[in-house]
């Protein structure tokens, strides 16, 4: 729970432009409430699992005033059906997209780097335009020498889609990690 502390001191730190610093996550219900019932905001709640999270973080339309909006991306179609939200289904990146996103986090540039156009356009193709796992296994790979890219392509090769995409999932408790170490653990 001191991960959600946080992000409701960065949500209200963020929309209010001032260091908020609170002592509890009930605080941080009370004073996102107060604080900013009366402004309209934009709010992202990016890979949210939880609906204790979302309630936390974003716990009624009546916390944010009027024209506020409030997006959230979570896999969990449950959790938006609690919290009686609009949904909408976001759609994968095109292969051109994916390639971009890719590169910008592997190679720092939108393009992959010379020798490595083959391997990096492999690697798109099998995680099927997902960003996440495309941003995970870019910033992984960054850095990183000829000879691991292939160790790793080949365990993406071997491995069906599916269980690629479960192990590149982030854990459900909200905490942040290196998650591409337990794809190579495969």
């Amino acid at each position: 729970m001191h991960g959600l502390k946080t992000l409701q001191e960065k949500v209200l730190s963020d929309v209010l432009k001032l260091k908020v610093m609170l002592k509890s996550i009930e605080q941080g219900i009370y004073e996102t409430e107060r604080r900013l019932s009366q402004n309209s905001v934009l709010i992202v709640l990016d890979d949210v699992d939880h609906i204790d999270h979302l309630k936390m973080l974003a716990g009624s339309k009546d916390w944010f005033g009027s024209g506020s909006r409030v997006i959230v991306t979570t896999r969990n179609q449950e959790l938006l059906n609690a919290h009686n939200v609009t949904t909408r289904n976001a759609k994968l990146l095109d292969v051109k997209e994916a390639i971009e996103l890719f590169s910008r986090h592997a190679f720092g540039q939108s393009k992959p780097v010379q020798g490595l156009e083959d391997v990096s356009l492999i690697m798109v193709s099998k995680l099927g335009g997902h960003p996440s796992a495309l941003i995970s296994l870019g910033s992984f790979l960054h850095g990183k020498d000829k000879g691991e890219w292939m160790k790793l392509l080949d365990r993406l090769i071997c491995s069906p889609v599916d269980e690629i995409l479960k192990r590149l999932e982030t854990p459900d408790d909200g905490v942040a990690r290196n998650i591409i170490p337990r794809f190579l653990t495969l």
